[in-house]
């Protein structure tokens, strides 16, 4: 077997290995605070993850009423980011499962990418905290001059880097943006049930849906949940 065609699964990170939310509600409140602008709680915040910071600010500023022009969101984006570089990731843990199932890919020889609208910086700082970080062979957040999700590009660039292919590859998110970016670069997708989503997996198109990541063996065809 060649090195081009070893398996190779690709995570997204956010909602699919780890929860995050807290710690994002902490740096968002903070920015928002600097902006004199009211708090967010935890729940509302969850579903506001999944596209990057700007997107997360301009969901914000729509939960909150506030309309703004692109100078303000970016100026609020930059704050959120920076306040998030500053902290420790404290309240950021791991789903059950995910360290066993990265552990159980790695032994089986199989390439393991990360693949996240979150700014490269940010992915490569939280896998180092929550001490996974050696079990990835490609890490690949968002970045100047790369699409985000669900633009195919980035994952489509994670499985080059990974010296897969698309066919040999499954990725495992948690929303819908993870789902067509999975199709538009013809990779199978399955999706985690305990994302941060506002509608139920099992609705999102998926090739399967698991509950827990310690269920996921690999990239083998999966055949499509109920």
């Amino acid at each position: 077997m060649t090195n081009r065609h070893r398996p190779a699964v690709v995570f997204d990170l956010d909602g699919t290995l780890a929860d995050t939310a807290e710690d994002i509600r902490r740096a968002l409140n903070r920015a928002l605070a600097a902006d004199d602008l009211p708090s967010l709680d935890l729940e509302s915040v969850r579903l506001m993850i999944g596209g990057g910071p700007t997107l997360l600010v301009v969901r914000a500023l729509r939960k909150l009423g506030v309309e703004a022009g692109q100078y303000r969101i970016d100026r609020l984006t930059r704050s959120f980011y920076d306040e998030y570089l500053r902290q420790e990731d404290t309240d950021s843990t791991l789903f059950d499962g995910a360290k066993s199932c990265l552990e159980r890919l790695r032994r089986a020889g199989t390439r393991i990418g990360l693949c996240s609208n979150k700014p490269d910086e940010l992915c490569r700082k939280l896998v180092s905290e929550l001490g996974v970080s050696s079990y990835f062979d490609a890490i690949q957040g968002s970045c100047t001059g790369l699409p985000r999700k669900p633009d195919p590009a980035p994952l489509l660039k994670t499985i080059e880097r990974l010296g897969a292919t698309p066919a040999a590859t499954l990725y495992v998110g948690d929303s819908e943006t993870d789902v067509v970016t999975a199709r538009a670069a013809g990779v199978a997708v399955v999706l985690v049930s305990y994302g941060y989503t506002d509608r139920p997996a099992a609705e999102l198109g998926a090739d399967r849906v698991y509950h827990s990541l310690a269920d996921i063996t690999g990239p083998a065809p999966v055949a499509k949940s109920a």
